[in-house]
């Protein structure tokens, strides 16, 4: 069944306003017609099934049939903070964890850092495609919002800034905690914060700036992981561990 996301402002009890590129693909590419059934998406979590009603070159307008909440939103609310890559490899992360279940993105400036932010208005435009990318992922993936992803931080705001159930770090020169056994003891956290290095990986300084806040090192085992594996390698573990890839 077509899926939309829809403003709240433009749903009411009974009735719901699809205007602009949405409209226009439901008219013309998909040729949807009146009592047609589709499937709206507020972008806080709840799905409405509607019909349409009417449509001309402006808006469609559809009837609500029901509401309820969104099946691809997962419980545990996960955050990825994402040591900044370069350009390909973060538009690849973004949209890869969007689809496995990921609450907000959190691009992360750290001391090994190849790509920098020239400006505020290059970090803004980064950011509008970034969020682009997340808002056509979760389109895809059903989601039951469109993640946010957020302007680049430093990594001292990331470390601080973070108030999760658990925080973790991923590190190559962890040898003591695992992930899986972490997640196995936590197996019921609400909120996860996950750190991740860029290409060079985080500094001994920074690994013990992220312990001075309250986050846990963790290793993944023996093979060091590339930056854009280990976001989604992380997630995918935390959604399996939480039991969110499954129908419940």
């Amino acid at each position: 069944m077509p899926r939309f996301f829809i403003d709240r402002s433009h749903i009411s009890d009974a009735t719901a306003i699809i205007k602009g590129d949405d409209s226009i693909h439901i008219q013309r590419v998909l040729r949807l017609r009146k009592g047609d059934e589709v499937t709206l998406c507020d972008g806080l979590g709840c799905d409405y099934k509607a019909i349409i009603e009417s449509g001309d070159k402006d808006a469609t307008v559809l009837s609500i049939l029901g509401r309820y909440p969104s099946r691809g939103e997962p419980a545990v609310k996960v955050s990825l903070y994402q040591g900044l890559p370069k350009a390909a490899k973060l538009e690849l992360i973004i949209q890869k964890c969007v689809e496995l279940g990921v609450n907000e993105i959190i691009p992360t400036v750290t001391d090994r850092t190849v790509v920098r932010i020239d400006s505020e208005k290059d970090a803004a435009r980064k950011a509008d495609r970034w969020q682009r990318i997340s808002e056509e992922a979760a389109k895809q993936s059903g989601r039951g919002i469109i993640p946010k992803v957020h302007m680049p931080v430093s990594m001292k705001e990331a470390v601080k800034g973070a108030d999760h159930d658990l925080k973790l770090v991923l590190w190559e020169g962890e040898r003591e905690t695992g992930l899986r056994s972490i997640l196995t003891a936590r197996s019921k956290t609400d909120s996860i914060a996950v750190l991740i290095g860029p290409e060079g990986g985080f500094s001994q300084e920074e690994v013990s700036l992220a312990r001075s806040y309250g986050w846990i090192p963790v290793s993944a085992g023996p093979r060091i992981l590339r930056t854009e594996t280990a976001g989604l390698a992380v997630v995918t573990a935390i959604m399996y561990q939480m039991e969110e890839m499954e129908w419940k």
